[in-house]
């Protein structure tokens, strides 16, 4: 108590304190700040380019609050409102980020996070250009593997496939993922008697994970005519 009195009171107020009195004036009524305690979120991991929402919270002293920040990544801003981040970070590196939250009747509270921006990792397409045989009324394959790839593919991956066939309406093509799924190609027709098939499907596959061994399906579903996988590029 004798401490706190001290602290609280104003230095140099006094007027002729006389000999050994502190020249101090005692505060008396004194209302502290409110303690304001803001919620750390925790290291953030993120990539540049990738869509950032991130809500902050905190508690004590009046709400509503205003925020403030340092040490965002570029690209990220924080409202000062709502306390929410948002944006997208345009810089790789790492951060040390400190906000602070702001009381409406005085008082405020920090905390202090690292936030990661790491670059967006991509995958050099694969390739099979081995040839593989189409016989009458069968289903064959080719496979290509990715490794050492992070995260999912793409909304917009490509299947580029090269098949020499006499009447390609015979045919139906399947891309099949690491996981089983199947994603339909071309599908069959009776009318389609041209030759060869010599294109690029694009294919939402952002739900499959970009590592593991991929498969060109292709299945003969008539007779006379045959064919040959020539070659196929797949790109995640």
């Amino acid at each position: 108590m004798h401490s706190a009195i001290l602290a609280a009171a104003t230095p140099n107020k006094v007027t002729n304190p006389g000999a050994n009195t502190p020249n101090l004036l005692l505060r008396v009524n004194t209302t502290p700040s409110p303690t304001v305690s803001v919620t750390n979120p925790g290291t953030q991991n993120t990539t540049v380019g990738s869509s950032v929402n991130l809500q902050l919270s905190a508690s004590g002293g009046t709400a509503p609050y205003t925020w403030s920040a340092t040490g965002l990544p570029a690209g990220l801003s924080l409202g000062a409102s709502n306390g929410l981040i948002t944006g997208a970070p345009t810089t790789a590196g790492t951060y040390n980020v400190i906000v602070t939250a702001t009381a409406t009747a005085g008082g405020s509270g920090s905390t202090s996070f690292t936030w990661t921006v790491g670059t967006v990792q991509t995958c050099a397409p694969q390739t099979n250009g081995t040839d593989v045989a189409i016989p009458d009324l069968s289903t064959v394959t080719s496979a290509v593997t990715f490794a050492g790839c992070t995260g999912n593919a793409s909304a917009t991956s490509t299947a580029e496939v090269h098949i020499r066939h006499t009447y390609r309406g015979d045919l139906v093509i399947d891309l099949v993922a690491p996981d089983g799924s199947a994603y339909r190609l071309k599908n069959s027709s009776g009318s389609d008697s041209a030759d060869n098939v010599d294109q690029t499907y694009t294919v939402n596959l952002s739900g499959e994970a970009r590592n593991g061994t991929w498969q060109l399906r292709v299945q003969d579903v008539a007779r006379i005519d045959t064919g040959t996988i020539d070659t196929w590029t797949l790109t995640l």
